[in-house]
């Protein structure tokens, strides 16, 4: 159920468009279309709870267990270095963000400006093409598949 102007709701909602690796009755993963590398991965759950403080034990433990599979399985499908998780677990997001969302963040080259030990507060990255994001969803995919 969509809560006012949620972003992440509407995506669940199937409301707005969205790259989807991973769903099931409680969980979604999802790449980011503004990401810091290819195949930053949103991880939610599908129900709306604003913070980590609000989730359930069980399902943030199926949210870091779905994580843990997409950083084995993105070893392999993009050829990572490692990956960084992280979570903003704040209320001074924007109130469309206030839906508990996990970053699973590719790390390439620890030297790029993307890769995450080197981004700066507030540095806004542009938005991916479709069809980058396509391919990478391809990837990811067959991988989890296996």
């Amino acid at each position: 159920m969509a809560r006012g102007g949620c972003l992440f709701c509407r995506v669940v909602a199937g409301e707005e468009r969205s790259w989807c690796v991973y769903r099931d009755r409680s969980v979604m993963a999802l790449l980011d279309p503004y990401p810091l590398t290819r195949g930053h991965t949103l991880v939610i759950p599908v129900r709306h709870y604003e913070s980590m403080f609000d989730i359930p034990d069980p399902l943030l433990r199926r949210i870091v267990s779905l994580s843990k599979r997409l950083c084995m399985a993105y070893e392999q499908a993009l050829g990572v270095e490692g990956v960084a998780v992280e979570v903003l677990n704040h209320r001074l997001k924007k109130p469309a963000h206030r839906h508990f969302h996990l970053h699973v963040i590719p790390r390439y080259d620890r030297d790029d400006q993307r890769d995450p030990a080197n981004v700066k507060p507030g540095q806004n990255f542009p938005r991916e093409s479709a069809r980058s994001l396509d391919r990478t969803l391809s990837k990811v995919r067959a991988r989890l598949a296996r």
